[in-house]
């Protein structure tokens, strides 16, 4: 906890800590979350319980074990005294009174990444020791980008902004901006960092970027670690404000969560997905198309004789097509259990009608919301089923009854 002199170490002691720091009828509301595979970060505000508006924001980087544990957090969280129009004085003056003098030649090779972490990793381990002053972030911002430093007030929107007030930082070629953790992340990173005033100990912060679909940082957040340890305003607010932790709520923030991702981006990020369309396609191709037979619904057609042989006679039948046959029953049962745990919420198709439909179409109705429902990777708890997959597919009986009916057609008719 950046807010803190020494860090916080083991299970015990950490716990401890978030329980005093987040009190009973405290919210914590995670705005942006980066997609890194053994680290990350997210960005996040605080709410309470019966309270309009939001309290302290931060940013939190995370570290996993093998065991796909959390094995180290570091957190930042803005500081409730803001230098603001001071700073700005502060670097205006100093961009005035500055006097140009001969750049060292640049050491290091000018690139263009377009992931989070690839823009990270090149700006602080590659541009910023090789020489590169703070503007050379500028070519990896988007036309939209809103910037929030935590020293400030208000955020900077839009590209002209950022422009304007990193050029100011341009001003202190004696700053050296150092990373210690860079995390994982294509589309979100977070990065935890330190300066070096001409070779001595100087700020240091957390900050969080997120890209579009451009490769562009469209959003970015920096803190800056508290100089006083903890910091005295921050006690006073969170004694005063224990949910909230500032003096006063925010007005309610709009959703900042990202836009749900369109069938076109599901299928382009995620080459399974794909595959399973395309078989639908296929297989709903073949069967309008290229199938034996003609559609007829008359008692003399060809399946329906089929399947009134079968019923009066199983033993007339193969036993694989009979295996095969009863098997089709039993796999939308199956696909049900499996899918309604995770069917809440579900965009841009809900589970409901394709898990039902699938009793009677199979694959032909499942196929579409395979290929496009959103992956659900954490474990669901049971208060957040819906009725049926609460007390019917995730009960013991219904278990027991796929179990009972996938092994009944292995013993033919």
């Amino acid at each position: 906890d950046r807010a803190l002199t020494e860090p916080i170490r083991g299970r015990e002691a950490v716990e401890r800590h978030l329980r005093a720091k987040w009190p009973l009828g405290s919210l914590l509301k995670v705005e942006r979350l980066s997609d890194g595979a053994s680290s990350g970060g997210f960005t996040w505000h605080r709410e309470a319980d019966g309270v309009s508006g939001s309290g302290l924001r931060g940013v939190t980087y995370f570290e996993l074990n093998g065991e796909g544990e959390l094995a180290y957090v570091q957190e930042g969280s803005e500081p409730l005294f803001k230098l603001d129009t001071i700073l700005e004085a502060f670097l205006t003056a100093a961009n005035a009174n500055r006097q140009d003098e001969a750049k060292p030649p640049r050491s290091y090779e000018q690139q263009t990444p377009t992931t989070a972490s690839g823009i990270a990793r090149y700006l602080w381990e590659v541009a910023y020791p090789g020489g590169a002053t703070p503007s050379e972030a500028l070519s990896f911002f988007s036309d939209e980008v809103v910037y929030e430093d935590f020293n400030y007030r208000e955020p900077f929107v839009g590209l002209q902004a950022v422009s304007a007030y990193i050029s100011l930082l341009d001003a202190f070629p004696q700053f050296t901006f150092l990373p210690e953790r860079i995390s994982d992340g294509d589309t979100g990173v977070c990065i935890t960092w330190r300066c070096e005033v001409n070779g001595e100990p100087g700020p240091s912060g957390i900050s969080y970027n997120q890209v579009d679909k451009s490769g562009k940082i469209c959003f970015a957040r920096d803190i800056p670690a508290p100089s006083i340890k903890p910091p005295p305003l921050a006690a006073v607010a969170a004694r005063l404000s224990p949910q909230l932790r500032t003096f006063q709520p925010r007005a309610p923030l709009p959703s900042v969560a990202p836009p749900p991702p369109t069938a076109l981006d599901t299928l382009a990020a995620r080459p399974a997905r794909a595959a399973i369309a395309l078989a639908w396609f296929s297989f709903s191709a073949y069967v309008a198309l290229a199938s034996p037979g003609e559609f007829s619904v008359s008692a003399d057609s060809f399946d329906n004789q089929l399947i009134a042989k079968a019923i009066d006679d199983p033993t007339s039948l193969n036993p694989i097509f009979f295996a095969v046959f009863n098997a089709l029953g039993v796999l939308p049962g199956i696909n049900a259990a499996l899918l309604l745990p995770g069917a809440k919420g579900q965009r841009p198709l809900p589970a409901a009608p394709f898990v039902s439909a699938a009793f009677f179409l199979g694959f032909g109705a499942a196929g579409p919301y395979l290929a496009l429902r959103q992956p659900r990777p954490d474990p669901v708890g049971r208060s957040e089923l819906g009725f049926f997959a609460r007390y019917v597919t995730e009960s013991r009986l219904y278990g027991g009854g796929l179990l009972a009916a996938g092994a009944g057609p292995l013993f033919g008719p």
